[in-house]
């Protein structure tokens, strides 16, 4: 767990650098795995929904001490950016006053909208070669931009990658046995957090705040096939229609998803300690404690089940998933979701780059982090000191 706390602890940056640090500790340090295993596992957790460098770090627990060891090393991976993100987020609710703190993050905004936008268009490049996968993600990126359900997008292109074979084909594969199995172990491990949100709705109702937290935690999570960002469309998008938080303080959240330790996920709590913060998980009530409560109910609805889908699947590194129709109906999706992430920064980009300083900020900053000139972080710090010194 110690290897895990010092990663999730050191990492400000984008997963590639929380799975190469796993790999030097792992790998070449300790000999835990060997390279090929590591490179078998890092394919799994690139083709599960879920963070990726936490469902590694899961993954090798897992493998060195079973299912506790993947459950304290989530926990070691997580925990770091946590705190930070409740520290950061408490400064944020009680210091919405403070004179120069809007100049300050609209400079970090503007370099996170420019990183967003090449983020999604490399996934597009990679996810895209084929038409059908062309055209599902400019659906993708359409149907949001007019309010359609993701999850309907993604439903819709999953199963015509499912079921519409390529010419040639004599006949459907069969399902695989591997596949099969990993579909049950999923629906297994994941049926006790199924079964409290349940409870929740039912002792709620639907409408109510907290459940709506709950519910938006776990369907991001689920569906985030092409990584954070992803995800993070999912929170946006829903976080608007709540009434939670609007494009703005949207791209405060994504800022210290990025300036934190730990997944970028973790943006996600920052959303729900707002809401609890501000009143809108219990109407009526709101404060630290009630934030606090927003903060880890999101994480735990994000890390848990992220956790439990990895742990079902977790053979599949060696046994391999041998199923081409799930392949092709992940790659559609995977292009749904390359669609989404570019809405996500074009979004970010129109609605809060509102003056030509920042324009450039977020134009030079696009161009730094597809060049790999800087990390992320830095480029955020960078726009935050530029929008700090603009605001005096």
């Amino acid at each position: 767990m110690l290897v895990r706390f010092r990663v999730g602890r050191l990492c400000f940056l984008l997963p590639g650098a929380q799975i190469a640090l796993l790999e030097q500790e792992c790998v070449q340090k300790r000999g835990w795995l060997t390279t090929e295993a590591f490179t078998r596992a890092l394919g799994l957790c690139l083709f599960l929904p879920g963070p990726e460098a936490q469902q590694l770090a899961a993954w090798i627990a897992w493998r060195t001490h079973g299912w506790r060891g993947a459950a304290a090393a989530t926990l070691g991976f997580v925990l770091p950016g946590l705190i930070a993100c409740g520290v950061l987020a408490w400064l944020y609710a009680v210091g919405s006053g403070w004179e120069l703190l809007p100049g300050v993050f609209a400079g970090a905004r503007a370099a996170v909208a420019g990183v967003i936008l090449v983020v999604g268009v490399k996934m597009l490049r990679r996810t895209c070669e084929a038409l059908p996968r062309r055209v599902a993600a400019g659906l993708s990126f359409g149907g949001l931009f007019f309010g359609a359900p993701f999850v309907f997008i993604a439903l819709a292109s999953g199963l015509h990658g499912w079921y519409v074979r390529p010419e040639g084909e004599e006949a459907p594969p069969p399902v695989s046995d591997q596949l099969r199995s990993a579909v049950m172990r999923i629906g297994r491990f994941l049926l006790p957090v199924l079964l409290v949100y349940l409870a929740l709705w039912l002792w709620l109702k639907h409408s109510h705040g907290f459940v709506q937290l709950v519910e938006v935690s776990l369907f991001a999570v689920l569906t985030s096939f092409g990584g954070a960002y992803a995800a993070l469309g999912v929170w946006r998008v829903r976080a608007d229609a709540l009434g939670w938080l609007g494009d703005v303080r949207f791209g405060d959240a994504l800022v210290v998803g990025e300036a934190t330790p730990g997944p970028l996920l973790l943006a996600g709590s920052f959303i729900g300690f707002l809401a609890g913060f501000n009143g809108a998980l219990f109407a009526g009530y709101g404060g630290v404690g009630l934030g606090v409560l927003g903060l880890i109910t999101a994480a735990v609805f994000t890390f848990v089940p992220s956790t439990l889908v990895l742990l079902a699947c977790a053979p599949l590194a060696d046994e391999g998933v041998g199923d081409r129709r799930f392949h092709d109906a992940l790659g559609m999706v995977s292009a749904v979701a390359a669609g989404a992430i570019v809405y996500l920064g074009s979004a970010l980009y129109w609605s809060q780059v509102s003056t030509p300083l920042f324009m450039f900020v977020s134009a030079v900053a696009a161009w730094m982090f597809y060049r790999q000139k800087l990390s992320v972080p830095a480029l955020v710090g960078v726009g935050a000191i530029i929008g700090l010194f603009s605001a005096r």
